[in-house]
């Protein structure tokens, strides 16, 4: 009976751990479809600030890379709609959102200002408008850092909870 009782608790451990590895296996698979699409927003900015410095960029050029950036944002909004949250847990789910809201906010408005000055024509730039293009790209490097470091807080969170060791 003690053998029976042995083994059975066995079988019970091993299949314990076995869901336990599963779950965050998941986990693991969830908050890397997440980054993905936040990678993908992050080289729509890239694409855009290459655009930006470049000398020589058309205005079509600017205006298709800062479009690019709106689509881009805007479709990864809408992929958290389609893959929800990790079995009915929001936390991760939201933290991604609030993420990608801020970048589509900070495109909206601090993106839209720097296009505008630079589709400016050469003889427009004055003093005061290079040093409010440094204000918005400051601007946007503080939106953007508060937003990434709250995501990165509840991704810890999440890792936490589903046992997840992630990269730095």
């Amino acid at each position: 009976m003690k053998t029976l009782n042995l083994y059975l608790l066995t079988l019970l451990a091993v299949l314990l751990l076995s869901s336990c590895a599963r779950k965050a296996e998941e986990a693991a698979e969830y908050n890397d479809h997440i980054v993905e699409h936040q990678l993908d927003i992050i080289e729509s900015f890239d694409r855009f600030d290459s655009v930006f410095v470049d000398s020589v960029a058309t205005k079509d050029q600017i205006e298709f890379v800062y479009v690019n950036m709106q689509s881009t944002i805007k479709s990864s909004i809408l992929a958290l709609d389609s893959i929800g949250p990790f079995q009915k847990d929001p936390l991760l789910e939201v933290a991604a959102r609030d993420l990608f809201k801020a970048y589509d906010q900070v495109v909206s408005n601090e993106y839209r200002q720097l296009t505008d000055i630079k589709l400016l024509p050469a003889e427009s730039i004055t003093t005061a408008i290079v040093d409010s293009s440094f204000s918005i790209q400051m601007r946007i490097h503080d939106i953007s850092k508060m937003a990434q470091e709250k995501f990165l807080m509840a991704q810890d969170s999440f890792g936490k909870k589903y046992n997840l060791l992630f990269e730095e």
